[in-house]
């Protein structure tokens, strides 16, 4: 094959939408689940995820060449590490970001042909595609608000461990945790450092799920939760002011509101944490990409962004925020963790 034929077909394997599109088809009808639990049968495996045999067949065709699954035998396949990834049950919860049962894979999956006009406008294509903005949705729908929490526990999950262990509590007695969600990072830090107290602050139907959340991780004795908004003003007396995955929700004029509110509260010398992806902070080229996937996800969703450091440092001097310190949290994700001073 010639250079220019062989970067013809590599092309073309990357711009096919069947590809992404099959690997969730295999997530929503089950298939890694249910070969990895002994049905390796395409007979079988129609009946239990409820496909045609023969479409069924085409499909795992593709899914093989993918190197998802093997084939094992006439019309029999099996699931291959790579494939397992897939499965419901994997550490990495994949297939909830995958699964158009799931309302919050569906309907932001469906949002993705908006990039197009994201590009044109510089602005979020949710209203164009759904009819209001993204958050006025999450409010007004109690399932897609419902898996929207779920999807975040899941990033939470992978943060809270690293913000934990990755800086030096010991100076630290009362945290509070901004926009802390149902609590996972919060729990996680409170549990590796028995000195801390915490308070969690977000909106108040989440803060009834963190509630429940902290009390089952045994630290709720040392946690207080409090219903509000992060543009409203914070409990105050809190030496440092944790925002996990939050800022890159939101444009600049709104995450420097955000940022204030902490500074205010924080007061002079205080601290404010950030735990976020930054574009070029290290890491691989799977790294970066990362990044870059979700710096566009945001722009499609809400009109917002991921940032380098020299915009997180922009951002926070004009809330009143002096950038000290910048420290890796999950390199290989592009994560870091910015650690800012009220001035």
């Amino acid at each position: 094959m010639s250079d220019d034929a062989e970067a013809v077909a590599e092309v073309a394997a990357m711009s096919t939408l069947f590809t992404p599109w099959v690997v969730r088809l295999a997530v929503t009808y089950r298939l890694p689940d249910l070969v990895a639990g002994g049905c390796a049968g395409v007979a079988e495996l129609a009946a239990r995820s409820g496909t045609d045999p023969d479409a069924l067949r085409r499909v795992l065709r593709h899914l093989v060449d993918l190197g998802l699954f093997t084939r094992e035998g006439p019309d029999r396949v099996g699931l291959t590490a790579r494939g397992r990834v897939l499965c419901g049950d994997h550490p990495a919860q994949l297939a909830r970001f995958l699964d158009q049962a799931n309302p919050w894979a569906e309907r932001t999956d469906r949002a993705v042909p908006g990039l197009l006009e994201s590009v044109r406008t510089g602005a979020s294509a949710w209203p164009s595609v759904f009819g209001r903005p993204f958050w006025d949705d999450l409010a007004a729908d109690a399932e897609f608000a419902k898996a929207f929490d779920e999807v975040m526990a899941v990033h939470a999950a992978v943060f809270g461990p690293a913000v934990a262990r990755r800086w030096d509590w010991s100076g630290v007695t009362r945290l509070v945790d901004v926009g802390g969600g149902t609590g996972l990072v919060l729990a996680e830090v409170l549990r590796h450092h028995p000195h801390l107290r915490g308070v969690l602050v977000d909106l108040p139907g989440t803060a009834a799920r963190a509630r429940a959340a902290l009390d089952a991780s045994g630290v709720g004795d040392r946690a207080e939760v409090v219903g509000g908004s992060f543009f409203d003003p914070l409990p105050p007396g809190g030496d440092a002011y944790l925002l996990s995955n939050i800022i890159h929700d939101w444009a600049d004029a709104d995450g420097e509101r955000i940022l204030r509110r902490c500074a205010e509260a924080a007061g002079p010398g205080g601290v404010v944490l950030l735990a976020e992806r930054v574009i070029d902070g290290g890491g691989d080229r799977a790294a970066r990409a990362a990044v870059s996937r979700r710096d566009m996800a945001m722009l499609l969703l809400m009109g917002a962004r991921e940032r380098d450091e020299a915009e997180f440092r922009a951002l926070g001097a004009a809330a009143g925020l002096r950038l000290t310190t910048t420290v890796p949290l999950l390199p290989e994700q592009g994560v870091h963790l910015l650690a800012f001073t009220a001035d």
